[in-house]
């Protein structure tokens, strides 16, 4: 009662204005009082505890929803139901069983795990440099703040809370994840449209482009940002549709918690912005928007300073890491790629396109659904490793193919009603509609699943890109089988090991901490192995000269070896040399 006395009170506004200048205030006084690395050591435990709360939250706002969620399922309890509960299947079965399970971006999926395996068991986040295990308990001992958001490795975490740390969980919530990511491509084409068809085949185009089901069977960050930035969307469309302030309320809280998936996520904020203005910008004169978005803010605090805080870093990159310098490469490379036939089906792109300019209707909502595309497809042809042929950065398209799919059900759509209305092939001895639509509808869904057929050898191989560490990562769990459960092992990959429960600590200790090694050595009788591993084999001369320098300092007695193409990898036990 209190509350609602003040939500109606004149100088209500007054309040929200106050709360959001406190909570800058907070924010300036945060990045003007403390360094970057001070900043880090508050975020390692703050940030888990605000996406532990957003969470919550989250879940308390879809509750609010039951009677809704409950009408909608009612309307599926029929034929249609059953289609959509296939839909799913087929995604999940599609990522999960055709596309090979790997890791295809190294070692960044490792440190994505570590960083949940820290957050779910010491509450910290930051993936680690030197961890033990003491008869099933962890200890990080040198945690790391990591410059990619948190909150792909939160939604692990989540995973390894309830059934213990196993990288495999991490690889079924992205198959799960795109699952669901098709029902949300349908449930957004369907709010939009009111058309089975039109909605059902968005879903479809979205479980059927090739990289969306690669990197769908890794622990990549993108599928989780492709499928978060969707759930913004769509409670925004219904809110903007039934003006119920239960959904205003659901993405409020989803816009900062999909932010935390990618750093390109933030892109989020204006998608949501861009909406609620082309659409109604008479909601900006609500007071429920003003009220939900100093929730927003709230949530998002943690994420400015965290963008301030990691801004030093080189992510990679000797010079500018933006720059107009990359925009002719990465255009041509990444436009080309929609366009090409090689590695995305140009017929999605065909029907993306008469979605777009062909549809008498929803001109608003397809312009925005472009500035979509755009938005996370551009984003990347101005940074240096934005380009689609650039390694693994193929990646990057991912966050794209939602707003994509969501064009193609409407393209497709359209193209079904053209069929329909013109019945010069399809009127042939029968002059039913519903057959004739039937028929055109039968024909649009085997034009497109035809047009997909010729990936499939792409879909279904693991492929030569990062061969060296694939075989590295391979190689490894194959030689700590080979040494006793208790002791430690030098590498410049412990994330790795650690998801195996196996003691690690970084190469440069080997160096640079002697007397620790030396400990080390006491503390596990001797058994203290260096993993010669990636790195050691590559050209980077810091990388080499480290695992030279563990060869001058120590003595190596071989475990296990093992080579591919000209790569070498092994354990060697240590022992100092007098």
């Amino acid at each position: 009662m209190i509350l609602k006395k003040m939500y109606d009170h004149r100088f209500y506004p007054l309040i929200l204005v106050f709360g959001s200048l406190c909570l800058l205030g907070i924010d300036v006084y945060l990045l003007d009082h403390f360094s970057r690395g001070e900043i880090t050591n508050v975020l390692k435990k703050w940030i888990p505890w605000g996406l532990r709360v957003n969470f919550f939250l989250l879940i308390i706002s879809i509750a609010i929803c039951y009677r809704d969620l409950w009408n909608l399922a009612r309307q599926f309890l029929n034929r249609k139901g059953v289609l959509l509960v296939l839909l799913f299947v087929l995604a999940f079965s599609m990522t999960s069983f055709v596309v090979p399970r790997t890791h295809r971006i190294y070692y960044d999926e490792d440190i994505y795990a570590n960083v949940g395996q820290n957050i779910a068991l010491t509450n910290q986040t930051g993936y680690c440099n030197y961890g033990t295990f003491e008869y099933g308990e962890y200890f990080p001992h040198w945690i790391s703040y990591n410059k990619e958001p948190s909150g792909w490795p939160f939604l692990i975490s989540l995973m390894f809370q309830m059934f213990g740390t196993n990288e495999l969980y991490a690889f079924l919530l992205n198959n799960l994840f795109f699952a669901i990511g098709a029902l949300v491509a349908f449930f957004i084409t369907w709010h939009l449209t009111e058309s089975y068809f039109t909605s059902y085949l968005a879903g479809l185009a979205f479980s059927l482009i090739p990289h969306n089901l690669i990197w769908s069977n890794t622990a990549a960050a993108e599928p989780s940002a492709a499928l978060f930035a969707g759930l913004t969307v769509l409670p925004l469309i219904v809110f903007l549709k039934t003006r119920q302030g239960r959904y205003l309320f659901f993405a409020s809280l989803m816009i900062p918690f999909a932010c935390q998936m990618r750093p390109e996520s933030l892109f989020v904020v204006p998608l949501a912005l861009a909406v609620l203005l082309v659409i109604s910008p008479g909601t900006f004169a609500d007071r429920k928007l003003w009220t939900f978005t100093l929730l927003t803010t709230l949530f998002l605090l943690p994420h400015v300073l965290h963008f301030y805080a990691v801004s030093g870093h080189s992510w990679g990159a000797q010079g500018s890491k933006f720059s107009l310098e990359f925009l002719g490469n990465n255009l041509s490379t990444n436009g080309m790629y929609y366009l090409n036939n090689r590695h995305f089906p140009i017929l999605l792109t065909i029907l993306a396109a008469l979605g777009l300019f062909c549809s008498r209707n929803l001109i608003k909502w397809r312009l925005l659904l472009l500035c979509w595309f755009l938005l996370f497809w551009g984003i990347f042809i101005f940074f240096y490793a934005g380009s689609y042929q650039y390694g693994a950065d193929v990646r990057f398209a991912v966050v794209s193919f939602m707003p994509l799919s969501i064009l193609a059900g409407m393209g497709g759509g359209w193209i079904r009603d053209r069929l329909v209305a013109g019945c010069w092939i399809l009127d042939a001895g029968n002059s039913e509609k519903t057959s004739r639509r039937a028929l055109a509808s039968a024909l649009v869904v085997l034009l497109m699943v035809f047009a997909v057929l010729k990936f499939i050898p792409l879909v279904s191989r693991v492929g030569q890109e990062a061969w060296g560490s694939r075989y590295d990562h391979k190689y490894a769990k194959e030689f700590i089988g080979k040494i006793p459960k208790r002791s430690m092992i030098l590498t410049q990959n412990p994330t790795m090991l650690l998801l195996w429960n196996q003691n690690a600590i970084q190469t440069y200790a080997g160096i640079d901490n002697a007397d620790l090694i030396k400990d080390l050595m006491k503390k596990y009788q001797g058994h203290v192995y260096f993993h010669y591993n990636y790195w050691c084999n590559t050209k980077n001369k810091r990388n080499r000269r480290l695992c030279q320098e563990m060869r001058d300092k120590y003595h190596w007695e071989e475990v296990a070896r093992a080579k591919e193409q000209d790569y070498e990898y092994g354990l060697y036990k240590l022992r100092v040399k007098e």
